[in-house]
């Protein structure tokens, strides 16, 4: 895919990877998967080098960002979520570990991690909360740059900004994709200029929340997604005018 990208483009390539964490949660059965990985963190285990592997492989294709994707991760900013394990920072603490163990050591490709609720599209999402519980854990990340939600109506203050760590560029999510409406540029803008109260513009780059047809879970219009990504663009025209040093 990303062979293919660069022959028709020459813009920066960004290509997302699946966490390890997030794999083995969605695909580990204890039923069916026990004879061969015992346990689900087992299974964890053996996705690093294969991970791995695709990491530095999409690094020599020369594609400048890898976006690891954990939604699992994220739903441990929900406190009706928390309580389903014995010790869910434990889990946040492991997911990152292992992705820290993925990239050590690659260079020449930036890293970012994706956060979401899950996206049910028109059902709408998973978890919600603000990200605080889980930023301790993500201040010991060893990547370039977080990827957050934020038009999603349960995302929390975006004063959570201050809690990390100022080495991390922020994707910020300011596209709505799971609802009909179609976000405005103005309104886009919008969202941008309340993160600015706590971050300086360098850091961010825009992006919408989540993808627009995430598998099974949601058929939304090819139009759609288009006029928002449009949107977006001209939202960052606008930004890049007013705040050009």
């Amino acid at each position: 895919e990303a062979s293919f990208i660069k022959r028709y483009s020459d813009s920066k390539i960004k290509v997302a990877l699946p966490s390890p964490y997030l794999i083995a949660e969605r695909m580990w059965d204890k039923e069916l998967s026990i004879k061969v990985f015992p346990t689900r963190r087992n299974f964890t285990e053996k996705l690093i080098p294969v991970l791995r592997q695709e990491l530095i492989e999409l690094r020599n294709e020369g594609v400048e960002i890898a976006q690891f994707d954990d939604p699992h991760l994220c739903l441990f900013v929900d406190p009706n979520i928390r309580s389903q394990y014995e010790k869910p920072d434990n889990e946040v603490a492991y997911s990152v570990d292992v992705l820290n163990r993925i990239t050590e050591g690659v260079d020449g490709i930036k890293l970012a991690l994706h956060l979401c609720r899950r996206n049910k599209g028109r059902s709408g999402w998973i978890a919600e909360g603000g990200y605080s519980p889980i930023i301790p854990f993500l201040n010991d990340l060893r990547f370039d740059m977080v990827m957050f939600e934020f038009a999603i109506p349960v995302a929390g203050d975006k004063n959570v900004f201050l809690e990390l760590d100022e080495r991390f560029d922020i994707g910020l999510g300011c596209v709505d994709c799971r609802g009909t409406h179609i976000d405005t540029p103005e309104e886009i803008v919008g969202r941008v200029e309340q993160a600015l109260e706590f971050v300086t513009p360098e850091r961010i780059m825009l992006h919408p929340d989540c993808g627009f047809a995430p598998g099974s879970a949601a058929e939304i219009p090819i139009d759609e997604a288009y006029q928002k990504i449009r949107n977006e663009v001209k939202a960052a025209e606008l930004l890049r005018y007013k705040y050009q040093s």
